[in-house]
C-alpha cells in the first residue's frame, strides 16, 4: 500500500526542518501562467560558493541560458536539476527553491525558458526538449558530484520527465525524481525507473489518482519504495492557502510556500541513496 511518508518515526525531524525553513528569506516563486507576478531576485550570494552562468544549445539550435549555483560546502555537492512548471518563466521562478537547497548543501541548476530571461527564441515551443537539453547541460558541469544527481520536476515538468526518462538516464541516471504538483497517474508514473517522491496538494481534484494510486502503481512496478506527501491547505503549486488565496502580484506571496512540503522534499533528498 502507498505510504504518506517513508519516515513516520521522524516526525520530529520534519518539524525541525519546517522550523528551519521558516527562518529562511524566501524571495521568489511560481505564479500560474497568465497572472501578474511579483518575483524578486533570490538572495543567493551569501550562501553560495559560485553562481555560474551556463549557456547551452537546444535541439533546434536556439541558445538557452541557465545558472548552476554551488553551495559553500561540500566541495563536490549533489546536484538538483529543476524542471519547470508551465508558463513563460525564467530561472528566478525557482529562486526560493535554490535558496533552500543551496543552504542545505545542494548544487542547483535552473534555466530560463526560451523567450524569457537570457534565453533566445520565442516562448511557446519545444518545452519538453528544452528541459532535457537543460538536464544534459547541468550534469556535465564541473564541481558537482556526478554520481549524485536528482531531478525536481513540477506540474507539467513531471510529464516531460516521464515521457523522455530513458533519455535523461542516457545523460546521467538520476538518483531519484521528486514529483512536485504531480500530474502522473498510475499508467504514466511507471516510466520513471528510479526512486520517486510525490508531493501534491490536498486541494487537487484528482488527488487519489495522482497521489495514492500513482505511488502504489510505482511500488508495484519498481523496488524503490516510492513515497507520498500530501500538503494540507495548499494550492496546486504547493503554496499555503490557510490564510486565503495567494495574491501573486504581492511579493509577500513567496513567504507562503508550504513548509511541510518543503520539509518533505529536503528529507527525501537527504535520505535517498544513490545506486552506483
Amino acid at each position: 500500500m502507498a505510504r504518506l511518508s517513508r519516515w513516520p518515526h521522524r516526525a520530529q525531524r520534519f518539524r525541525s526542518i519546517a522550523w528551519w525553513l521558516s527562518t529562511l528569506l524566501i524571495v521568489t516563486g511560481c505564479a500560474p501562467a497568465g497572472l501578474p507576478e511579483a518575483r524578486p531576485t533570490p538572495n543567493l550570494d551569501p550562501i553560495s560558493a559560485e553562481r555560474r552562468a551556463v549557456l547551452f544549445t537546444a535541439d533546434d539550435g536556439v541558445t538557452l541560458a541557465g545558472e548552476l549555483t554551488l553551495p559553500r560546502q561540500p566541495a563536490l555537492p549533489p546536484l538538483t536539476v529543476i524542471i519547470h512548471h508551465s508558463g513563460p518563466v525564467d530561472r528566478d521562478a525557482y529562486g526560493y527553491l535554490a535558496e533552500l537547497l543551496v543552504a542545505r548543501g545542494y548544487a542547483v541548476f535552473r534555466f530560463d525558458k526560451r523567450g524569457t530571461g537570457q534565453s533566445g527564441g520565442s516562448y511557446g515551443c519545444c518545452e519538453a526538449a528544452d528541459a532535457l537539453a537543460a538536464y544534459r547541460a547541468a550534469v556535465t558541469q564541473p564541481g558537482i558530484d556526478q554520481r549524485r544527481v536528482f531531478i525536481v520536476a513540477q506540474s507539467i515538468g513531471t510529464r516531460y520527465v516521464a515521457a523522455s526518462f530513458a533519455e535523461y538516464v542516457a545523460a546521467t541516471p538520476p538518483c531519484g525524481v521528486a514529483l512536485l504538483s504531480n500530474l502522473l497517474g498510475p499508467d504514466e508514473i511507471g516510466a520513471i525507473a528510479a526512486p520517486v517522491h510525490v508531493i501534491v496538494a490536498d486541494s487537487e481534484p484528482d488527488l487519489q489518482r495522482i497521489g495514492l494510486d500513482a505511488v502504489a502503481a510505482h511500488n508495484v512496478r519498481w523496488p524503490y519504495s516510492a513515497s507520498l506527501y500530501i500538503a494540507e491547505d495548499a494550492e496546486h503549486t504547493l503554496f499555503d492557502i490557510r490564510d486565503g488565496p495567494i495574491d501573486w502580484s504581492n511579493s509577500n506571496w513567496v513567504q507562503r510556500y508550504h513548509r511541510g512540503a518543503m520539509a518533505s522534499l529536503v528529507e527525501w533528498l537527504d535520505q535517498t541513496p544513490c545506486r552506483v
